[in-house]
């Protein structure tokens, strides 16, 4: 489970329309973005990721490559030179996700074989990770989130390493423990702000990704009252190629 780590090039994403795994009507289908194994979408930090006492992680995930790799794709990541505050990882032969937090590893075992878009839910409260695998309990994990000073934050790899191979979208991080009912709910929903649909905990959003938006590098950070932070990664985002809607 624990991974080789590889080097990962500019980074080269096209949006993509998942399969849900889910058997339900959605009123919407998340924005997803592909990642070939050749690049990641890295950003420099952000104050506003500062979750380490609580705090919820969601996204959407189609492991899409066929042969067992030698390492295991990260899916998303906050990491320095001391390692990763929380990295997500599939594992090589796509039956489970790992979970890294400085020191502290543990592997959850799941069927990602399918190819299909699986939503997936971290939620710490401090000392522990609650996991949920397509609106399901699955496992707590005994550690939280490291305090750990990060250098990137990183959606497709670790920092240039371990690229993943899939589709990878709707990327949501909170700086509170959401409730499990309000976020498979809304894992089927675009976030609203007002209307008897409303988020209840929209002031808790920190981050979102933003594969659709052409005005975006792809994320926005929001901070503790600050406007939205859309600052251009180090190795600037390629989205020549991407089919954005409205475009």
């Amino acid at each position: 489970m624990h991974p080789m780590f590889k080097l990962a090039a500019s980074a080269a994403l096209m949006l993509a329309a998942p399969t849900m795994a889910q058997n339900q009507e959605a009123p919407f289908a998340p924005v997803m973005a592909t990642f070939s194994g050749q690049g990641a979408l890295v950003l420099p930090p952000a104050q506003a990721l500062s979750i380490n006492g609580s705090g919820t992680i969601e996204f959407w995930v189609a492991a899409q490559w066929q042969n067992a790799l030698d390492y295991d794709p990260a899916v998303i990541a906050y990491s320095g030179p001391q390692g990763a505050r929380f990295a997500v990882h599939i594992a090589a032969d796509r039956q489970g996700l790992g979970v890294y937090a400085g020191q502290f590893f543990q592997g959850v075992q799941f069927d990602f074989s399918d190819g299909q878009a699986h939503y997936v839910a971290l939620v710490t409260i401090g000392d522990s990770i609650d996991v949920y695998i397509d609106g399901q309990f699955r496992t707590t994990l005994g550690y939280g989130f490291a305090d750990l000073p990060a250098e990137t934050f990183s959606v497709g790899s670790i920092g240039n390493f371990s690229p993943f191979i899939g589709l990878i979208g709707q990327v949501r991080i909170w700086d509170e423990p959401i409730d499990p009912d309000v976020l498979n709910y809304f894992s089927w929903r675009p976030i609203e702000t007002q209307g008897p649909n409303a988020h209840p905990d929209l002031d808790a959003l920190v981050g979102a990704s933003t594969f659709g938006n052409p005005e975006t590098s792809g994320f926005v950070f929001v901070g503790d009252g600050d406007p939205i932070n859309t600052t251009l990664p180090p190795e600037p985002f390629d989205d020549s190629d991407i089919d954005l809607p409205g475009q």
